[in-house]
């Protein structure tokens, strides 16, 4: 199966993605996918809740998805 720039091949998380970059020897290739994918969770300070002392907020985690991903994948 021969593989060009601009061919769609599967994301790690079996989305549609496009082929962006091949290396020289045709063993890695970099898809850009469209899709969002979780790129990490942080813990941001819970303002809606009372504070219980002077700027010691409960936490809470919030999800950051990151968009146009980049994935090298060895074929």
């Amino acid at each position: 199966m021969e593989l060009k720039t601009g061919d769609i091949y599967k994301c790690p998380e079996g989305h549609k993605a496009k082929i962006v970059w091949i290396s020289e020897d045709k063993k890695v290739i970099a898809v850009r996918c469209p899709q969002r994918h979780l790129s990490k969770v942080v813990k941001v300070a819970d303002h809606t809740k009372p504070a219980l002392q002077h700027r010691n907020y409960p936490r809470k985690e919030r999800k950051i998805y990151a968009e146009n991903m980049v994935f090298l994948i060895r074929i």
